[in-house]
């Protein structure tokens, strides 16, 4: 009888003991189940809150890729990095003689819808066409004080009008005022269109590209992109008046594109 009971009481133990064992390892798998979800909580929030910050710096950031100012001269470059680093508009004037009108649209109003698709509203333009010479100039109101004048000197004004050095000092009185107005502006030149049978307006557009050249003046030669002067097919690109018409047109945006646009 001894042996029953103490065989029962063993028995009796090694229940309560399997008993419980499993009500603690029942607590721990109830406290692993409960420890994702918390996690899973938290990963949860974090990710919004991630998300929320992401979403606020690219709303407060206007800023535009760098390296659409690959192609510009140094001096331009810098001008657009720093309103860029700053979050800045820049200021550019489109600026030359009637032709800039022509081509239904002009190459300015071509430009300006370039400059506007790649740069957003980080680049506010304004296109103000002169009649006359390059005398005219001085005439031309710059208190918005432009970070960047793109212009078109009149050369072909100039023609049998006013001499080489006349136009250079036009130019130079020109950037003076310019930098009055904000002493970091900078002045891009181009030429006018060619011409079909050009003569001494080549020199003169020759003459335009040294006198850049001599005094560090960004310059855009986008006479390479049009057929040479002695070409009958440059009259495609001109109307009766040898101002552009709209292939012309297409044809100076185009350079000009490729120098504020890099690819």
């Amino acid at each position: 009888m001894n042996l029953y009971k103490i065989g029962g009481a063993l028995a009796t133990l090694v229940c309560i003991g399997i008993l419980v064992f499993s009500y603690f390892s029942w607590q721990e798998k109830l406290e692993a189940a409960g420890n994702p979800t918390r996690e899973a909580s938290t990963q949860t929030v974090n990710a919004k809150s991630k998300t929320q910050t992401t979403q606020t710096a690219s709303n407060d950031d206007n800023s535009v890729n760098t390296e659409l100012f690959d192609n510009m001269d140094e001096s331009v470059r810098n001008l657009f990095v720093e309103k860029n680093e700053n979050n800045e508009v820049l200021q550019l004037l489109i600026m030359g003689s009637k032709a800039l009108e022509f081509g239904d649209p002009g190459y300015a109003e071509r430009f300006q819808s370039s400059i506007e698709s790649a740069y957003g509203e980080s680049v506010n333009i304004t296109i103000d066409s002169i009649d006359g010479t390059s005398d005219a100039l001085q005439f031309v109101n710059l208190e918005a004080g432009y970070d960047v004048v793109l212009l078109e000197p009149l050369t072909l004004m100039n023609n049998d009008r006013l001499s080489i050095e006349e136009e250079r000092q036009d130019i130079e009185d020109f950037s003076v005022r310019l930098e009055q107005t904000n002493p970091n502006a900078v002045v891009v030149l181009h030429p006018p269109q060619p011409i079909y049978g050009a003569g001494y307006y080549r020199a003169q557009v020759q003459a335009l590209e040294e006198f850049a050249d001599l005094y560090g003046y960004p310059y855009i030669d986008h006479w390479n992109a049009w057929p040479a002067t002695d070409d009958i097919s440059l009259k495609e690109h001109l109307n009766e008046d040898a101002v552009p018409n709209s292939k012309g047109a297409e044809t100076w945006a185009t350079e000009l594109n490729n120098y504020f646009i890099a690819n």
